[in-house]
């Protein structure tokens, strides 16, 4: 699994660090995005009573094709999140994180990427939502994913920690929504 490294080493100015995490970040998520059939194994289409669905912003950029949902975290926002089911952990940028309060847990994780490998720390989410889905409480690392571009950029990632607790997603790229099983 892909795992976004966002610690450039501590030495390096923070310019620095932000310019590898801008080239960093989209080169990680190619290729993250988990899409299904609309179809159950039987041919039956799904019911439309049984699925949730999530606007999907899908964005092309430099060959790559990446999908954001909007995230609320902590009663803010929403933020707008990539999709990256390569990611083993959700990543929360550190500007929003401080933005909504965050509280850091005092623990720090390894992640690792092209540029090396560095601790990052560690924030509880108490509430938070993909669209109007709710998604239990739960641990995010803390990265700077630099700051965003073209009106927009990634403010965070929604990894498999989080999307493999619904079964399985549907990733409409035509349509542009998620479609998240309901309990």
């Amino acid at each position: 699994m892909a795992k976004l490294d966002r610690s450039a080493p501590a030495s390096w100015p923070r310019s620095a660090r932000r310019l590898a995490a801008a080239t960093l970040a989209p080169l990680l998520l190619t290729g993250c995005v988990l899409y299904e059939d609309g179809d159950d194994p039987d041919g039956a289409e799904t019911s439309p009573g049984v699925v949730r669905e999530v606007p999907l912003r899908v964005v092309e950029q430099n060959g790559r094709t990446l999908a954001f949902v909007p995230v609320s975290i902590e009663g803010e926002g929403p933020f707008m999140f990539a999709l990256d089911t390569g990611a083993s952990t959700s990543v929360v940028d550190e500007d929003v994180a401080d933005r909504v309060g965050l509280d850091r847990t005092g623990e720090r994780r390894s992640v690792s990427g092209i540029l090396g490998t560095g601790q990052v720390p560690v924030a509880q989410v108490d509430q938070w939502e993909v669209g109007e889905v709710p998604i239990d409480p739960g641990e995010v690392t803390v990265i700077d994913l630099g700051p965003p571009r073209g009106g927009g950029g990634i403010q965070g990632l929604l990894g498999s920690d989080v999307l493999s607790d619904y079964g399985s997603i549907t990733v409409d790229y035509d349509g542009g929504i998620l479609k998240i099983p309901a309990p």
